[in-house]
């Protein structure tokens, strides 16, 4: 009989908690399943990992409750998982939080109740401030309320002030578990077998007699469709069951986030040769049922979906399932469409846009084995297939794919390394692949399959560099103007490319130079002319302009630019032109983006300014013209990678022209003519661009000749931040000091490039090695000491990082 479940607690301790199991529940207790337990002075939700003995002379406390009918996970997933957890030096715990969504039906809700002490201040005694007098004025009012709802009902009030009332003995904290399993649900009719509409009891009753004739005719009927045909028919059913004609049935249904999507069923298009090559290899490894990875290199408009849309093909014959990442959820719709032309209903979708509800459904579908396919953003990687049989990563290049904060992984690593324990095939597909994956063919590690033609012959668009250094304060050269109005006139479609957001990215006193910032990030903030408000898009902070210099009074203006100052121009530019935008601000929400959707399918927009968004997989026939606004944003980024990515980005959104009928022609504005991401991508050879960068990665030791982990530090007061990053990069040192010389390269500690986020001050700490083993020991043992010693700092590892920032 099991009677100690091994427990992970979603927090940052590298560590499981052992609990006896009641009787009661030691049958039910299976790993996977999520328990109820107590944690210090609260309850918390955890995870059981495994079984074991109860250890001596020690008192455990008992699991509270299990809370899920049937496992999360298996072991073998648990497997993968743990080993997700440990590469990326994070708690068990909080991987497995966030392998599983946040619909899925279960969480912690913190109570406040007054005490005695707080109920004497409540009423005038004791030393309170107006706002804390608020505040427990409010609780006593309610008896008992949630801190989410105290939050939103009592202005300007944290959760570090109820800290502080508990603290002084004024509120105490319960805390219970509140349970919503998001199962949506619909009413389904159905006629008791022998009776008939003609039945003499029925004669006076005609609209009861004529919902139970459409009911008989067409057998199971959900109330819905009812609804539709015969208004609100309720209580006519409600009669119809009370005397035995129907019965009412509960069914669950699926919510589908793109209901609202038009999809036909498509006809599989002549294959190139070069797509008939990768796909044979392709169906071969599919075949031989091993693992398999392959890097498909080819250029815009070359045909991958089409590949991708064969192999999965392939992969659902055989009964196993298929994980598709997409590196934006905006380009989630139009896959959902490509996938389901082809596919019917065999689709599912996964990523952070959608409600809880949606992706619990999602969720349970993939893992009951109702859908075949589920496409998503990096989050998808955790879908919980049994049977998994492909893996397919989408413009792998992209940096999206791995995840700033805790756990930090990356999507398109976690997929080589999970198709390697299911014996699954990965296709990582881009036109521009990243340095390490184009590396890793050249070792023939992965099967390199290239496509170096578009479809139907069509040409790659014409590339023209223009130099604004030699135009005069202009947002849009001469060039520009004149082909964007040039491609208005001839009814053609346009896209313009700033990966900025806003309208001025700076404002700034034009007399003293004082530039507005944001008070809780080391950041400017930005003015968004749409809502006329200045925001910080690192904290969200929202406020009116600031009309006056705070320091001397006059006037501030705004520098800078971003996609609202371009819309703007555009319209000035060409005020007949239909005009639409896509960046965060525009398309928030899913409804907005499948609307915008709908209105360049019907060919309603003439020209579409937008940031990455635009860039990355849109098959849009209409375009001809792409405009890349500022080519130099991404090179002033202090990343070894801006080259890389810079090249990445230019020549993927040209590669959005030329698509139809018409030929396709970019026109690229930089001040940096010469740089060789942009004489690269002028002339669209990616092949020479990654062979120059892998030179230089060697010549200066950075990936993929070596491996990297980013140590950051980040509080609340300056001081301990910088005191505790000072001692850990001498800790460090005196770790190093014990391998052999040169082993690990230390680089810091120092201010991050934005050295504040949202009032936590960061600090980081970049450590190298071409010897992966002795570097993991090394910042492992570091971090461990650190903890130790760091108070209230907080110090953690970022494996193989992509955000230096």
């Amino acid at each position: 009989m099991k009677e100690t479940a091994q427990v992970a607690v979603p927090i940052p301790r590298d560590e499981y908690y052992s609990y006896s199991l009641p009787p009661a529940l030691a049958e039910g207790a299976e790993v996977g399943k999520r328990v109820l337990v107590p944690f210090h002075n609260r309850r918390t939700i955890g995870f059981i990992v495994g079984f074991g003995e109860p250890p001596p002379d020690i008192r455990l406390k008992d699991v509270i409750d299990i809370i899920d009918d049937e496992p999360l996970f298996d072991e073998a997933r648990l497997g993968f998982l743990k080993w997700a957890a440990d590469y990326y030096m994070v708690p068990l715990g909080m991987m497995l939080k966030a392998a599983h969504p946040g619909g899925l039906g279960a969480s912690i809700r913190r109570m406040l109740r007054l005490t005695p002490a707080g109920e004497r201040a409540a009423s005038g005694e004791g030393r309170l401030t107006a706002h804390e007098l608020t505040v427990v004025r409010a609780i006593m009012g309610a008896g008992e309320i949630t801190s989410r709802r105290l939050l939103s009902v009592v202005d300007n009030t944290s959760a570090e002030l109820l800290n502080s009332l508990k603290r002084r003995g004024l509120v105490e904290f319960g805390y219970e578990l509140e349970s919503d399993p998001k199962i949506k649900t619909e009413k389904v009719i159905s006629a008791v077998e022998g009776v008939s509409a003609d039945d003499p009891a029925l004669a006076r009753k005609r609209a009861k007699a004529e919902i139970l004739s459409f009911i008989t005719a067409h057998g199971r009927v959900p109330l819905d469709e009812l609804k539709e045909v015969f208004g609100n028919p309720s209580a006519h059913v409600s009669w119809l069951a009370e005397e035995g004609y129907v019965t009412v049935d509960h069914e669950e249904v699926s919510r589908d986030p793109f209901a609202g999507l038009e999809i036909r069923r498509d006809v599989p298009p002549e294959l190139t040769v070069d797509q008939e090559i990768a796909c044979r290899k392709i169906s071969e490894a599919v075949a031989n049922g091993k693992f398999a990875p392959f890097l498909l290199h080819g250029v815009t408009g070359s045909g991958k979906t089409e590949v991708y849309l064969r192999a999965i093909a392939e992969v659902l014959e055989k009964g196993k399932g298929v994980i598709v990442l997409v590196p934006e959820i905006s380009l989630t719709p139009l896959l959902v469409r490509r996938f389901g032309a082809r596919f019917g209903d065999a689709v599912a979708v996964i990523h952070s846009a959608l409600s809880d509800g949606e992706r619990f459904d999602a969720w349970r579908r993939a893992a009951r084995g109702d859908v075949g396919i589920v496409i998503g953003a990096r989050s998808a990687i955790f879908a919980p297939f049994s049977n998994l049989g492909m893996i397919i990563v989408d413009e792998e290049h992209e940096t999206s794919y791995k995840q700033d904060e805790a756990p930090a992984y990356n999507a398109r690593d976690l997929a080589l390394v999970l198709g390697r324990m299911t014996e699954s095939v990965v296709v990582l597909g881009s036109a521009t692949p990243s340095v390490e994956s184009y590396y890793n063919a050249k070792r023939h590690r992965f099967g390199y399959l290239q496509l170096p033609l578009r479809v139907s012959d069509r040409s790659l668009p014409a590339m023209t560099i223009v130099d604004m250094r030699e135009e005069v304060g202009a947002i849009l050269s001469q060039k520009l103007r004149e082909a964007v109005v040039d491609n208005f006139w001839k009814d053609r479609e346009t896209i313009l490319f700033l990966n900025r957001r806003g309208y001025s990215s700076i404002m700034i006193c034009k007399v003293c130079g004082e530039i507005l910032k944001c008070p809780n990030c080391s950041v400017s903030l930005t003015y968004h002319v749409r809502g006329d408000v200045i925001m910080c898009h690192l904290c969200g902070l929202v406020e009116e302009p600031h009309e006056a210099c705070a320091v001397c009074g006059e006037a501030m203006r705004g520098l800078g630019i971003g996609t609202q100052r371009v819309e703007d121009e555009l319209r000035e530019l060409i005020p007949e032109a239909k005009i639409a935008r896509m960046d965060r601000d525009a398309v928030a929400g899913k409804t907005r983006l499948l609307d915008l959707y709908r209105r360049l399918e019907r060919g309603e927009i003439d020209v579409l300014v937008g940031t990455q968004m635009v860039a990355k997989g849109h098959d849009l026939p209409g375009v001809t013209l792409v405009g890349v606004v500022s080519a130099d944003i991404s090179l002033g980024i202090p990343d070894f990678r801006s080259g890389e990515r810079t090249f990445q980005l230019v020549t993927q959104v040209a590669g959005r022209a030329g698509r139809g009928e018409g030929e396709g022609r970019a026109i690229v504005q930089t001040y940096n003519p010469d740089h060789p991401s942009i004489t690269f991508a002028a002339r669209q050879d990616s092949k020479g661009f990654l062979e120059q960068e892998l030179k230089l990665r060697e010549e200066l030791g950075y990936p993929p000749f070596t491996r990297l982990v980013n140590v950051r530090f980040t509080g609340r007061r300056e001081d301990e931040v910088t005191d505790v990053a000072r001692k850990a990069g001498e800790a460090a040192r005196r770790l190093a000091g014990k391998l052999a010389p040169g082993a690990v390269e230390i680089l810091g500690p120092s201010p991050c490039p934005v050295s504040r986020i949202k009032n936590r001050y960061r600090w980081q700490m970049l450590l190298k090695s071409g010897d992966v083993k002795a570097l993991r020991g090394l910042v492992k043992r570091l971090v461990a000491g650190m903890g130790k010693i760091a108070g209230q700092v907080r110090v953690s590892a970022d494996v193989d990082p992509y955000n230096f920032s």
